[in-house]
């Protein structure tokens, strides 16, 4: 009878399901490992090397499209691990998809429809859901955060963009990891350049598109700039007059 029992046993567990394994989030280690190895010290990438060795990158925009803090909270328990993992989700999709295709079509955001079909009309999976680079930008990362500091992370592959960083947002780092990325930003000329003759003050186009992120009149976007700048008393002193600019559009790949 025993027998039986094991013998019955052993058949209804043969065809017993599978107990699905828990879904893990994507490992920031990973990420950093990709980025120390095709991202330089000034903030361009290897993107020829990265296309010949994508894929750990192509597992981890996998695990993106598997697990997100929308499809599986439990495991983002604080705004800090949420809000990495999404700094983290842009900038490797956007590697992913630049490599993916490069050299060929390097040259894509040169122009109002490259841009467009970049941002907007590429649809990415992510926590299983169909989104675009635009959409993660606008309506997750900027309106549930609102968080200035993340222009200066969140890296959309061209020149005119801060210096993608060569490592991974962490949740125990992220708010040290915040304030470095915007001290770099505003501390390089191509960014942040002041007139004191003239009461002058050129700015990243950056600081246009997204003024209101930074409290939207001149007085408040340059005093936020003016908390990690040397001659930041002076930038919160007086009128100043804001121009702005032109982007530079090209890939920012390594020379």
């Amino acid at each position: 009878m025993q027998r039986i029992l094991l013998l019955a046993c052993g058949v209804l567990c043969a065809f017993s399901p599978l107990v699905a394994s828990e879904p893990a989030a994507p490992d920031p280690a990973t990420f950093d490992r990709i980025l120390k190895s095709f991202v330089l010290d000034n903030g361009t990438v290897n993107y020829g090397a990265l296309k010949a060795g994508i894929e750990p990158l192509n597992r981890f925009v996998a695990r993106i499209g598997a697990v997100s803090p929308d499809s599986a909270p439990a495991l983002f328990p604080s705004r800090a691990h949420s809000l990495a993992y999404w700094i983290n989700t842009y900038n490797a999709l956007v590697l992913w998809a630049m490599a993916k295709e490069y050299p060929g079509k390097k040259d894509r955001l040169s122009s109002v429809l490259g841009r467009y079909y970049f941002f907007e009309g590429t649809k990415f999976k992510v926590g299983g859901r169909e989104r675009s680079l635009r959409d993660i930008e606008n309506n997750t990362i900027r309106k549930q955060f609102s968080e200035p500091r993340i222009h200066f992370a969140i890296v959309c592959a061209s020149k005119g963009c801060p210096w993608l960083s060569r490592d991974a947002f962490t949740a125990d780092r992220l708010d040290k990891q915040l304030e470095s990325a915007a001290s770099l930003f505003v501390n390089q000329e191509r960014n942040v350049r002041v007139d004191s003759a003239r009461r002058e003050v050129g700015l990243s186009k950056i600081f246009q598109w997204y003024k209101q992120d930074f409290g939207s009149s001149t007085e408040a976007l340059l005093g936020f700039i003016g908390k990690y700048r040397p001659d930041g008393g002076l930038l919160r002193q007086g009128k100043w007059t804001a121009r702005y600019f032109d982007y530079n559009w090209r890939i920012n790949e390594a020379q």
